[in-house]
């Protein structure tokens, strides 16, 4: 007697299974690399807790203040508006309020091993507001490549001005990239691998109107926005530690480089535990080695802060306009 239609067989059985067992491995390699990280970084500080230049650290709490303002008054809503922009080149109108609260919320699935869950809850958000599953998905495709190209820019800017003879060679690799992006977001070479990609998801196609001119100011957007994130930092390690301001190209560049590695590291989520080791690395250029392993915690820390005080201010947004839709839907009785 045939199976029955619909996949109830063993094969059906076991594809759960192997999914939800994939989950499990990959949430342990993930909780595994992140562990190790922040225990090399914490025994490490331990360890060298003698050699803290405790008469130079000093509290600035307007410094800390002002840290957070960069962040929420400018960092947040830029990101909101370049995305924005992405989607207007695609045919979809969202205010920058509702953009930034879309991002803002789901930015924090970002901390969910696996480096998917922002993506899918920016989907489910989305579909609220009439966006498709695939104009949503190749809005963060295209946001993520911007970004990595605003980061591989705001290096290379950074590494003009520090001495060469202090940068390790293997960083300059990075700036590979920055020709790559380049080609990459050129419209009629990023329409075609959309095509593949949403042919592949088995998702309708569709053309991204955006000119080369129009993805060039959204990258100068990504541009400023990482420039403001490594100011903003700055400001936070000079509300506790002296850091002259001829060091700022060297923060600039580290947060950076530490970012793109810490996206990279598929297996660590948010690139907790990466992000810091390498920032820790390009910071002790720049300060005792245990207090640049201190300055990364507390810049994680800062981060988190910041991404969850700026999502509670916006989740109200977001589940109001996601009432008024269902209220729209409701027949008249």
């Amino acid at each position: 007697m045939n199976e029955p239609r619909g996949g109830s067989g063993p094969d059906a059985t076991e594809r759960p299974k192997r999914h939800a067992w994939s989950q499990r491995l990959r949430f342990s390699i993930g909780a595994a690399v992140v562990g190790v990280a922040f225990y090399f970084l914490v025994s490490r500080l331990v360890r060298d807790w003698n050699q803290i230049p405790f008469h130079e650290l000093h509290f600035a709490p307007v410094l800390l203040i002002l840290s957070f303002a960069v962040l929420l008054l400018l960092h947040f809503p830029l990101g909101g508006y370049a995305w924005k922009q992405i989607l207007a080149g695609m045919g979809e109108r969202l205010p920058l309020t509702r953009a930034t609260a879309i991002m803002t919320v789901t930015q924090l699935g970002k901390y969910i091993p696996g480096k998917l869950w922002f993506t899918l809850g920016r989907v489910s958000l989305c579909k609220r507001e009439g966006i498709s599953e695939a104009k949503t998905l190749v809005s963060v495709l295209v946001e993520v490549a911007l970004q990595l190209l605003a980061a591989v820019l705001l290096l290379g800017i950074a590494l003009l001005a520090v001495p060469r003879s202090s940068v390790p060679g293997p960083v300059y690799l990075f700036l590979l990239l920055a020709p790559l992006c380049f080609v990459a977001i050129y419209p009629p070479i990023l329409n075609w691998a959309l095509r593949l990609v949403l042919r592949r998801l088995k998702r309708p196609g569709f053309e991204l109107e955006l000119s080369y001119g129009r993805m060039a100011w959204i990258t100068g957007t990504y541009l400023a926005d990482w420039t403001i994130q490594g100011i903003g930092c700055f400001i936070l390690i000079n509300s506790f530690y002296p850091l002259p301001l001829a060091k700022l190209p060297v923060m600039l560049g580290g947060y950076a480089i530490s970012w793109m590695i810490g996206f990279l590291a598929l297996v660590a989520p948010a690139g907790l535990g990466i992000r810091e080791g390498i920032f820790s690395v390009i910071l002790k250029m720049v300060m005792a080695a245990p207090v640049a392993i201190m300055s990364v915690l507390i810049t994680r820390i800062w981060m988190s802060v910041s991404e969850t005080a700026m999502a509670t201010v916006c989740l109200p947004i977001v589940s109001r306009r996601g009432r008024n839709n269902e209220a729209n839907k409701t027949p008249e009785a």
